[in-house]
C-alpha cells in the first residue's frame, strides 16, 4: 500500500512539473516581446514553471532538491545550478511584473545563491583537473544576463526594495571576479 501512495505521489509530482498556466504563458510572451527591443544580451532565460506564489510550489522545491541531491558530477551539478538560477531569476521577473516586489526580491536572492553554487561546482571540477571552459562560458553569458535584469529591477524598484536589489547587483560583481580567475 505504501508503494502505491509513493508511486501516486511521484506521478503527481512528475505531471505537475510539466504543467503551466495559460496566464503565465501569455505573460512570458509579453515579456519576450517587450524585452526584445532593449535586449543587450541574447542569453535566453528558461521558463520558470510554477512561481513561488503558487500553492503547489512546495512540490517543485521537493523535486528540485531531490534532483540536485542525485547529481554527483560537478560539471553537471554546475549546469543544474545555473538552470535553477536562471529559472529563479525569470520567476523574479514574473513576480515583479505582477507587483509582488518583496517576493520577487526573495526569489532573485535565491537565484544568486544558486549561481554561487554553480560557481563552486565549476571550481571543484577545475580542481579535479576537468575542462571547465564550456561551463565557464555559459556562466559568463548568464552573468551578463543577470546583471542586465538586476539593472532593470533597480531602475523600476520602489524605494522599499531598491537598496536590496542594489545589494544583489553588488553580489554579481563578486561572481565576475570568480569567473575571471
Amino acid at each position: 500500500m505504501k508503494k502505491f501512495y509513493f508511486l501516486a505521489f511521484s506521478l503527481l509530482i512528475f505531471l505537475l512539473s510539466f504543467t503551466f498556466s495559460a496566464k503565465a504563458y501569455v505573460v512570458a510572451e509579453n515579456l519576450t516581446a517587450s524585452s526584445s527591443s532593449q535586449q543587450q544580451n541574447n542569453y535566453e532565460l528558461p521558463y520558470p514553471g510554477l512561481l513561488p506564489d503558487s500553492p503547489l510550489y512546495f512540490l517543485r522545491i521537493i523535486r528540485d532538491k531531490t534532483v540536485g541531491f542525485l547529481i554527483s558530477d560537478p560539471l553537471k551539478k554546475a549546469e543544474f545550478d545555473l538552470l535553477q538560477a536562471d529559472k529563479r531569476l525569470n520567476a523574479g521577473i514574473f513576480l515583479f511584473n505582477k507587483g509582488k516586489s518583496s517576493l520577487a526580491l526573495s526569489t532573485v536572492s535565491k537565484a544568486e545563491n544558486y549561481f554561487t553554487q554553480a560557481l563552486g561546482q565549476m571550481e571543484e571540477a577545475k580542481r579535479q583537473g576537468r575542462n571547465t571552459s564550456e561551463i565557464n562560458g555559459k556562466l559568463k553569458n548568464a552573468l551578463e544576463k543577470h546583471k542586465q535584469e538586476l539593472g532593470d529591477f533597480v531602475k523600476k524598484a520602489k524605494a522599499d526594495t531598491k537598496a536590496s536589489f542594489e545589494y544583489e547587483q553588488k553580489r554579481l560583481m563578486g561572481f565576475e571576479e570568480r569567473l575571471n580567475h
